[in-house]
């Protein structure tokens, strides 16, 4: 069944040779489109493009994985229609090696493709995220030191102005956060220095006019909204005039030529006092409303002089100019720290994620005239690509941009590029993406037929009408090209695609009971089951708690019990459409996502107090790993173990299962020694010296005694042991993974404490080692919040109700979403530091002036700050638009508020304002709210619901019965057998041995060489208790180079001699026949005299010039080379077997160095086995070749042996594999298998 495309989406396939921008609505296909464009390529265009020839660039890894598994799927299923298609089965064989990738995976490949450009070590490898904090902070006070000790007077004010008095944490936050800034930008050190130079600009007042314009309409529309309530017949017509005079006061600020005329409007504005009188017919609610009004505009207009008319322009010209020294230190530092660092990564070999692009750019590009084009490698790869398609686009960065354009054919003039985005889901600011280059594109691209074009996607393929209905209507109303980056039109908005069957009616237990319009609901009523109320099943929900009415629980476990009560709900009565059948079913706990603005603080909390409420429920990405009881206890073993001499670690150690002390025996240990530090109490009184007065005051001494005992133990082991194997020995020997598996939770406890050791493990591959540091690691990751959530354990198929943050569940889908937690306030942590960044204006710093200790924002801070608050507001409204747009049935969204005693929701009233949204119910309410009346709109695609305690908490009935459960389950008589065959069904569960332990230890997969060592112990009269280490004979000095040349690497070198060499040719060493009847084929090296040098004489020559000749072209090493006796190898070509083979090789019947995998019964190689598994045994054959009635197996030993026999012993059974394996490969009997022994030179039989 084809596909039907949209017009929209077939152009997006079918456009070709332009630049091609398409914005693609949330759910609007543009996967499935992109990878149809690239089965058109591959199969339709003429001449058909090879998948290698285009670079696909995603985001994540994940997405590149899927993107190249629907590509090749596609392909093979082009190649079911087309069979035998060749240029099909190249794409198919080639799929495996295309660029598609993430841009990390592409920079790294164009680093190690061409490192010699950039002159670093190809061996080069990837920083580990723990390592690199470690090393950036080792830098840092390298850094710090080196400035402290010259002593110079700028950086020394420089501390003391944005020092913390106490350390230099503060100033080492402000270097890296700078460092990290200017890293995403393709030339940091001029983004430096366009810093300073905004510090000797006096431009800044012209976007301060700006913002000040729009600000001064903000505030005429709240006077003008309450001049309209003036107006009305019952409203306040006294303040009138006053507000018209208000009104005059902004025309002033507005027809403010320039900054100047502007500042005199602001800083000159009189507010006169509304009128006292009084009159009866006025209505007091109105009269309310417009004081309030009034209120809103004074503080708008407050805000607006504090933010850019709070000095005349010579004082904030002055304090910019005072607060540059500070910057150029700054910028100094940063550039210092960014060349120590980029230092100590080339001496331990090591490249980060930034440096990946950077040198990636390094390499594509080159300046030319102050700008950068591309180089010729850049060339190569134009040459190399027919076009670059970015998905994501909204989420790349300006060195992202630089180097896929670079790539692309755009600096030939030749359009090849496709990006895919929605600028409209860009939520990654925090990792520094660029909304505005889509922007940019999104304005200039045309929608007609052009060499740039743009193609927009609204139909939304993914959600019912209802929830696309509610989003278009929030969206409308709040999202503007100033807040939000996009003017959420027409253009914009999200129309239905996808096709849902009419849903089936409610049954006779589900009423739909019409509200009145503009009402709220209150939550369920006791015993109606809940969602009886509701109106239409699919219609987006509010949910509201009254933040005052929880019945004492606190704020988030109250919504959370809010959002359980519901869940109930839909799971009783709710439906949903299945993805398999399309048809409708009874809604499952996996239907329901809970998103979050953010997972800390909330996931706990809302897996609680659903657990609580019998909903099965996990958190897909938690925090908080490193506080976790059993990870945080361990980490505190390690602290004591590196340095003992610590308090809290100890005391935290002491009170776990290490020691299992508790309060009372901490207490005793104080008592007995209150003068000195803890650890030292701990120590002496577990000393021989300290005298126990009773029996408890012994049993506390012998456990300390313990204690240090295992301590001493282990800090013995730390100087040579790993770490990954130091915390599993304290796990194994102290019976720790015991004791918390026994606790609850504890398949999540282990799991954790495994994660830990694999960290360790991970450690050991950094630049860093010991004890020392890995605290240090863990302790820096702790530091800059590297939290990598607790170990994952669930299945991602089960049952359960998901809670996930808003950017975890991009690009996902879900039949039911809830989001919760719209009333938690923005993060505004960006917008309070002592310095603020922004990518056009710079770096904004506080004037500090060191003499009269007094510290003020520079101008340039304050229009960085107002930047911020409005692009940080924009990043909250896509952040809300992609929480919204992942629901595809039914979308509810829950939060608290505070209600009035009226019954209306307090804090709506006033003009409605974007930009001063603290939440996102304060971009939520005002849409659905009428500013008149306060009730819902009549229009509004919402149910909106208010809960107060009684709605969520339990009922009296349900209390009853629990009180009751617990008084029968208190008294039960656990003497009787009230059912004697369920008991029996329990004894026989609960003694159930699994009958295959023995076959788990089995080791399922051995090599020929293990076998082989397990053959001849078996046929050994003893066992082998332990196995034997390898024993490394003491050689002389004088013989020890000889001894290089006659061990295993003669061994290797000799079979990898006879695996090159062509056994067609003649290299003289054909023996008459009385000489092959054995004269020299059994002597062995060294004792053959005179007639074996006459008749190798003229050979030697020839093979060591085919030696040489290998050795030339690289397929030989030179030791390899070295150890190479030509005489063994004549000797060898001149035996029986050798001439056969030479025989065979001509008749293209000689095979060299076949690799094998043979499954056998376990029971040939544990005879006790009965179970009929399968061993896998793999090797490699030397030789085979293949004569007339059979195969022949011929394997080359160097071994020191004295006679064959011990050869033949020795390596029969392998032998035996060898042949075993080639009748089961080749389906021919194995005639003869033969040993050569170069030591003895002669052949042995087996």
């Amino acid at each position: 069944m084809s596909v039907k495309w949209t017009n929209e989406q077939q152009k997006v396939i079918d456009l070709r040779n332009r630049n091609i921008l398409v914005s693609a609505a949330a759910g609007s296909g543009k996967t499935a489109v992109l990878v149809e464009r690239i089965i058109k390529r591959l199969t339709e265009d003429t001449p058909p493009a090879d998948v290698d020839r285009l670079l696909i660039v995603t985001f994540t890894e994940a997405a590149a994985a899927e993107m190249k598994e629907r590509i090749g799927a596609a392909i093979e299923k082009k190649l079911e229609e087309r069979p035998g298609d060749a240029h099909l089965e190249r794409q198919a064989t080639l799929i495996h090696s295309a660029q598609i990738t993430t841009i990390h995976s592409f920079c790294l490949s164009v680093i190690r493709d061409h490192f010699h450009v950039i002159g670093i070590d190809p061996g080069f490898r990837i920083a580990e995220e723990g390592e690199l904090k470690l090393l950036k902070q080792d830098v840092l006070e390298e850094l710090l030191e080196e400035c402290y000790a010259s002593g110079e007077e700028e950086f020394l004010d420089f501390t003391e102005r944005f020092g913390s008095g106490k350390s230099d944490k503060k100033i080492e936050e402000i270097i890296l956060k700078m460092y990290e800034y200017s890293r995403s930008y393709p030339r940091p050190d001029r983004w430096l220095d366009q810093c300073v130079e905004a510090y000797k600009t006096e431009d800044l007042e012209v976007r301060a006019e700006e913002r000040a314009r729009i600000k001064a309409s903000d505030i005429r529309r709240v006077i003008e909204r309450g001049i309209k309530i003036c107006e009305e017949p019952d409203g306040p017509y006294m303040y009138g005039d006053m507000l018209e005079s208000d009104l005059d006061g902004l025309e002033k600020v507005d027809r403010a030529k320039d900054y100047d005329a502007m500042y005199e409007a602001v800083t000159g504005f009189k507010w006169k006092r509304l009128s006292a009188k009084k009159d009866d017919t006025v209505s007091p609610d109105k009269k309310e409303k417009v004081k309030k009004l009034r209120e809103q505009a004074k503080s708008l207009l407050k805000a607006l002089q504090e933010d850019y008319f709070y000095a005349p322009r010579d004082v904030w010209v002055k304090d910019m100019r005072d607060a540059l020294p500070s910057m150029i230190t700054l910028t100094d530092l940063v550039k210092r720290f960014a060349s120590m660092l980029d230092e100590k990564k080339r001496l331990r070999n090591m490249i980060d994620f930034n440096d990946m692009e950077q040198f990636a750019l390094a390499i594509l590009t080159e300046d030319k005239d102050g700008e950068l084009v591309p180089s010729a490698v850049a060339g190569e790869y134009q040459d190399l690509f027919d076009e670059v398609m970015i998905d994501e686009y909204q989420d790349s960065n300006l060195v992202q941009e630089t180097i896929l354009t670079s790539v692309s054919k755009v600096s030939r003039g030749e359009y090849n590029i496709f990006m895919v985005g929605d600028v409209k889901q860009s939520i990654y600011s925090f990792r520094l993406s660029r909304p505005e280059l889509f922007m940019e594109k999104y304005d200039t691209y045309s929608l007609e037929d052009s060499a740039t074009q743009r193609i927009d996607l609204h139909k939304n393929f993914r959600s019912r009408g209802e929830v696309l209905d509610s989003v278009n209507y929030i969206f409308r109303q709040i999202m503007k090209k100033e807040l939000g980056g996009i003017e959420y039109d027409d253009s914009a908005a999200l129309y239905q695609g996808a096709e849902f069957p009419p849903a089936p009616e409610q049954g006779a237990q589900i009423f739909a009971v019409p509200e009145q319009e503009g009402s709220f609901s209150r939550g369920s009523e006791p015993g109606d089951a809940g969602g009886t109320c509701r109106a239409d099943r699919f219609r987006t929900e509010l949910l509201l708690l009254d933040k005052e009415d929880t019945g004492g629980e606190d704020e988030r476990r109250a919504e959370a019990r809010m959002i359980s009560r519901r869940i109930h709900e839909l799971i009783m009565d709710g439906v949903v459409l299945d993805k398999e059948t399309q048809k409708y079913r009874r809604v499952r706990y996996s239907d329901i996502v809970i998103l979050t603005r953010s997972i800390r603080g909330w996931a706990e909390v809302f897996s609680s107090v659903l657990a609580e409420e019998g909903i099965p429920a996990y958190s897909v990405s938690r925090e908080g790993y490193f506080e976790t009881y059993e990870v945080s206890v361990l980490l505190d073993y390690l602290k004591i173990l590196d340095n003992a001499r610590q308090d809290l670690p100890l005391t935290a150690v002491l009170t776990s299962p290490f020691c299992g002390l508790d309060t009372q025996e901490l207490s005793e240990i104080r008592i007995a020694y209150p003068n000195v530090p803890f650890y030292e109490a701990a120590a002496a009184y577990a000393g021989e010296e300290h005298i126990a007065e009773d029996g408890a005051a012994e049993s506390l001494q012998r456990k300390l005694r313990e204690f240090y005992s295992q301590v001493r133990h282990f800090r013995e082991r730390v100087p040579y042991t790993p770490i990954h194997e130091l915390l599993q020995e304290i796990i194994d020997e102290t019976g720790y993974g015991l004791y918390i598996a026994a606790m609850p939770g504890g398949a999540q406890r282990m799991a954790n404490v495994e994660m830990l050791t694999e960290r360790a493990a991970s450690f050991e591959g950094t630049s860093y080692k010991g004890l020392f540091n890995f605290v240090r690691y863990i302790a820096q990751l702790k530091k800059y919040d590297v939290d990598y959530g607790e170990a994952g354990i669930m299945d991602e198929q089960a049952d359960t109700v998901r809670i996930m943050s808003i950017h975890k569940s991009k690009g996902l889908e879900f039949p039911i979403v809830f989001v919760a937690g719209m009333s938690k306030q923005f993060n505004t942590q960006d917008t309070k530091g002592s310095v603020l960044l922004h990518p056009d204006w710079g770096a904004g710093l506080d004037q500090i002036d060191l003499k009269r200790r007094t510290k003020t924002p520079t101008f340039l801070k304050k229009m960085i700050r107002e930047e911020t608050v409005l692009e940080n507001l924009a990043e909250e409204m896509r952040i809300l638009y992609v929480a919204l747009t992942r629901a595809k049935e039914k979308l509810i969204m829950t939060g608290t508020v505070k209600m009035s005693e009226e019954g209306s929701i307090s804090g709506t009233s006033g003009v409605f304002r974007a930009e001063g949204a603290k939440n996102y119910l304060d971009w939520v309410l005002p849409c659905i709210l009428s500013d008149e009346t306060g009730e819902v709109k009549a229009e509004a695609p919402f149910e909106v619901h208010i809960f107060g305690a009684d709605d969520i908490l339990p009922q009296e009935a349900e209390c009853q019965a629990e009180v009751l459960a617990e008084d029968v389950l208190r008294s039960w008589d656990v003497s009787r057998t009230y059912a004697p065959g369920l008991k029996e069904r329990l004894d026989e569960q609960i003694n159930y041995v699994y009958p295959y332990e023995d076959e788990g230890k089995m080791k399922l997969k051995f090599t020929v060489s293990e076998l082989k060592k397990w053959a001849s112990l078996a046929e050994e009269p003893g066992e082998e208790m332990y196995e034997e280490p390898v024993v490394v004979p003491l050689v002389p000095e004088f013989l020890k180079e000889e001894e290089a040349l006659t061990g295993a690497s003669r061994g290797s070198a000799y079979h990898k001699l006879l695996e090159l060499l062509d056994f067609t040719a003649d290299y003289g060493a054909e023996y008459n026949d009385g000489e092959r009847d054995g004269k020299y084929c059994g002597a062995a090296a060294g004792n053959t005299g005179g007639a074996e040098a006459d008749s190798f004489g003229g050979s030697e020559k020839k093979l060591a010039e085919a030696v040489e000749r290998l050795r030339q072209e690289g397929r030989l090493t030179d030791e390899m080379a070295e150890c190479i006796r030509p005489r063994d190898i004549l000797r060898f070509l001149g035996c029986e077997s050798g001439m056969r083979m030479a025989a065979a090789a001509r008749r293209g019947k000689l095979y060299k160095e076949q690799p094998f995998v043979l499954g056998i019964d376990a029971a040939e190689i544990y005879p006790e086995d009965r179970s009929g598994e399968k061993i896998l045994v793999q090797g490699i054959i030397d030789v085979y070749f293949e004569e007339p009635d059979g195969l022949v197996v011929l394997d080359y030993k160097t071994d020191r042996v004295k006679t064959g026999g011990e050869l033949k012993e020795k390596y029969h059974a392998q032998l035996d594999y060898y042949a075993q394996a080639l009748e089961q490969l080749t389906g021919k009997n194995v005639k003869e298998k033969i040993i050569y022994s170069f030591t003895l030179g002669e052949e042995i039989k087996v």
